[in-house]
């Protein structure tokens, strides 16, 4: 999968900073809207008397969250970079030349040869099914490759011979490849197939939606987390999109930091996927913290958590109840803290998200 950034920006750097810049141009953008009354769950009136906190406090401690969240990032990008190099025992970069052996007749067709450039796709499934044993090695640009070549530490004909089990373990890791050029001219990573990302992104959802529920809810039943650490958050009674993240420090480690760490090494996706992932959970956020009921909404038609479902949570009498975010409200129906909502058309305009309890 081909990436407008590529060639510039390195996939770690890009999966680091480009939430943070995605959630300030959306947030951004909310921010400068006019009014729009008619579309609004609260009022003005509302939210200049319900919230406790200026917007200057909350842009401050956004800010100190997303400094936190671009450390851990960069670290788990370079401890996910480190594992995969482990997986490259053929020091494979963009500009090696791959020859396939199978462990039959080399006679036979089922020689493979690929040039490892950004966009080839390279067929490791086909080579996983036709059992190749032998790896023949030839970088005419990479120095270092080329003189273990000439030094015979692969044989002097640059053949590889490796036993099974890693080649097995390197097949069952990348099935279906392809070949993405790095920062580094003397690494290589490869993308897995869009079904095979399409599936990660699922299951970085599922993880993340579990892990932000549950601490989520602890924080709201511990009375201490509670009252020194979660309810900074509800300090903003009435939620807007700037506030999305402005969290105590503590609560923007453990539930968002950590949510995304965990949800991105469970899935097993690379930096390039992360991006995808991390800037559409940013989108999803803000957009759930927004104050806005807006037709055509695509959130709205396609998840039932969405910004009513939010702001339910956030209203006094509903603050133990909709803990699930930001995508899925599967904990919450499970375990008996889905509260469902009318969505009332106000006299003065605009809208009302109202509890309905059975």
């Amino acid at each position: 999968m081909m990436v407008f950034w590529e060639g510039y920006v390195s996939d770690e750097a890009m999966g680091t900073f480009a939430p943070i810049v995605v959630y300030w141009l959306y947030a951004g953008f909310y921010q400068v809207l006019p009014p729009l009354d008619s579309y609004r769950l609260h009022t003005r009136k509302e939210e200049e008397e319900k919230n406790l906190v200026p917007l200057w406090s909350v842009v401050k401690g956004v800010l100190l969250q997303q400094i936190v969240q671009a450390i851990v990032a960069h670290g788990l990008f370079l401890r996910k970079q480190w594992a995969e190099q482990k997986c490259n025992p053929w020091e494979i970069t963009g500009s090696t030349q791959l020859v396939a052996v199978c462990r039959g007749s080399e006679s036979e067709s089922s020689v493979r040869e690929q040039r490892a450039v950004s966009g080839v796709r390279i067929c490791y499934g086909a080579l996983r099914a036709q059992r190749a044993k032998r790896v023949v090695l030839f970088d005419p640009e990479n120095e270092r490759l080329s003189r273990k070549l000439a030094e015979g530490k692969y044989g002097s004909d640059g053949v590889v011979e490796e036993d099974e089990v890693l080649l097995d373990s390197w097949y069952r890791q990348r099935p279906l490849v392809e070949v993405t050029s790095q920062a580094s001219s003397s690494e290589v990573t490869v993308q897995p197939s869009l079904p095979i990302q399409i599936v990660q992104i699922v299951i970085a959802m599922l993880v993340m939606d579990t892990w932000q529920y549950f601490v989520h809810r602890y924080m709201h039943q511990n009375k201490f987390l509670y009252r020194h650490v979660h309810s900074q958050h509800h300090r903003l009674v009435v939620p807007y999109a700037i506030g999305a993240l402005y969290n105590h420090p503590l609560e923007g480690l453990l539930l968002d930091t950590f949510g995304g760490a965990l949800s991105f090494l469970v899935s097993g996706m690379t930096a390039r996927t992360a991006v995808i992932f991390f800037c559409f959970a940013v989108i999803k956020t803000v957009d759930d913290h927004c104050g806005l009921w807006l037709p055509g909404n695509i959130f709205h038609l396609f998840f039932q958590n969405n910004t009513a479902y939010h702001d339910i949570h956030h209203q006094l009498q509903g603050t133990k109840y909709n803990y699930s975010q930001p995508f899925f409200p599967i904990w919450d129906k499970l375990l008996g803290t889905h509260m469902p909502y009318r969505l009332l058309k106000r006299a003065e305009g605009g809208f009302e998200a109202r509890l309905v309890k059975d």
